[in-house]
């Protein structure tokens, strides 16, 4: 994979403005890339949503189906950011809205893809899943799941920008709660306020993490406070369930008689998961890296819920994340390193030609 054919290909998807239920021209691009090539393209109809791809490539009857994963969308440009879909390259760092999150991984995937369909003495299928939605809830993904056709996908690999020595096999899991404090006795405001700091408090597994996100309050006629309610997220790691988050929250809220129940979203919420490290999908990654970049990544747990929770807890299908390097996501003057991106692309490249030819160590 060339350093240039990588360039043109990440500079024309950051002009393409991709913010998340606004991806259609993006991938309409895509489609038509990939269609010109000769690639059997299918298009899935996400409402609110531009269109999700699922590109195909068979090898053989029998072998192993890998699946190649990224989101299209990106999050709105932050404030202070001018130029956001206009790509700039300097020192080596490509700038631009979801240069790193994750348009990068995006351009190194179907280049990877494309380039694996030339290899001879491949087993199986590829596949190449580009979704819309990630940023916000999963729309993209759910779909997808929903449309049976990724029964039979042994493996995923996402390009997740988590940079190049540090391979997450597996993700925190994610819910948010309402809870809200009724006008009694005491002053609903102040209830909420020292469930808050109660919850501040709270004694979690390593990792975990919950947080009050958004506090709300209604007055009645006369002008006292009837309700406050408040947002709780919680960031939950493997072994922890929504049922035992969901209990543990709502007695600290019973201390102050608040009740508590999901926030309402539109898509599943998201549980935690981690992989075994003797799976082949994590063992093809690392040893590719070792032959590609002359390391093997550190295995991790990924911070945030993605689309990768719904492959790998929903779906059953062990799901990796590993991709390029870069800085300042979601904020103005993100990018990515160039070079880095080629570099996952080739490890790409070297992993499946391992998984599907069952060529591991």
């Amino acid at each position: 994979m060339s350093l240039k054919e990588l360039e043109v290909l990440l500079k024309q998807l950051i002009s393409i403005p991709s913010v998340s239920g606004r991806e259609h021209e993006l991938s309409a691009f895509l489609s038509n890339l990939l269609a010109s090539k000769g690639v059997d393209v299918r298009e899935i109809n996400v409402p609110g949503c531009g269109p999700s791809l699922l590109a195909r490539q068979t090898f053989g009857l029998k072998g192993k189906t890998l699946l190649f994963y990224g989101h299209l969308d990106t999050v709105e440009p932050a404030e202070g950011w001018d130029s956001p879909f206009k790509p700039k390259l300097s020192e080596g760092k490509l700038y631009g809205l979801g240069a790193c999150d994750m348009k990068a991984g995006i351009a190194a995937l179907t280049l990877a893809f494309l380039k694996l369909r030339e290899v001879s003495g491949l087993k199986g299928s590829l596949m190449l899943a580009l979704t819309s939605d990630e940023e916000l809830y999963s729309r993209g993904c759910e779909r997808l799941i929903g449309s049976g056709l990724l029964k039979g996908v042994d493996a995923a690999l996402s390009a997740e920008p988590t940079g190049l020595k540090r391979l997450e096999t597996g993700r925190r899991g994610r819910v948010v709660f309402r809870v809200e404090f009724p006008r009694g006795k005491a002053n609903p405001v102040v209830k909420a306020a020292g469930f808050i700091v109660a919850l501040e408090g709270m004694h979690l597994k390593k990792g975990a993490c919950v947080s009050a996100m958004a506090v709300e309050s209604w007055l009645d006629s006369d002008g006292s406070p009837s309700l406050c309610r408040v947002a709780v997220d919680r960031l939950m790691v493997p072994g922890e369930t929504f049922d035992g988050v969901l209990s543990e929250v709502g007695k600290l809220a019973g201390r102050f008689h608040g009740k508590v129940g999901f926030h309402p979203r539109p898509t599943p919420y998201m549980q935690p998961y981690r992989l075994k490290a003797g799976e082949p999908i994590v063992k093809a990654l690392r040893e590719a890296c070792h032959e590609i970049l002359g390391f093997k990544p550190k295995p991790a747990l990924g911070l945030t819920a993605g689309d990768e929770n719904y492959l790998a807890v929903r779906c059953g299908i062990p799901t990796v994340a590993y991709g390029p390097e870069g800085g300042n996501m979601h904020q103005p003057g993100e990018y990515v390193e160039l070079e880095s991106a080629v570099k996952a692309a080739n490890v790409y490249v070297a992993a499946s030609i391992k998984f599907l030819s069952s060529r591991l160590g």
